[in-house]
């Protein structure tokens, strides 16, 4: 099945499978920096959810609301989250500015192709 976006599927170096050549490559760039020790902690699509005021934000179907960058590191003490982006989807805006709101003490970059 074609990607909506033509984006091809790929695996990195470290042989994880992304959906996107640029995320694929990206993956191995964080690669080497952990292996020459500047990141750690390299996670792959960890998983915010997002809540207001304690309470968890959910779609009219009952499904919880969230975001899931492509990766996650720790950088000279501070956690960073990165995305990979080739095309902006519509609700691209809106989800990254609850995520900002939401961790501010969370180092977001957005990675362009």
């Amino acid at each position: 099945m074609k990607h909506k976006y033509h984006a091809k599927r790929t695996t990195c170096a470290a042989g994880h499978p992304h959906p996107s050549r640029a995320e694929a490559k990206r993956c191995a760039d964080l690669h080497l920096l952990q292996r020459a020790g500047v990141i750690s902690d390299l996670e792959f699509e960890p998983q915010y959810w997002f809540a207001v005021n304690g309470v968890q934000l959910k779609h009219e179907n009952g499904r919880r609301i969230g975001y899931k960058p492509d990766f996650r590191y720790r950088e000279n003490g501070r956690i960073v989250v990165e995305d990979v982006k080739g095309v902006s989807v519509r609700d691209w805006p809106l989800r990254r500015a609850v995520f900002l709101a939401l961790f501010p003490d969370v180092d977001f970059r957005e990675i362009r192709k």
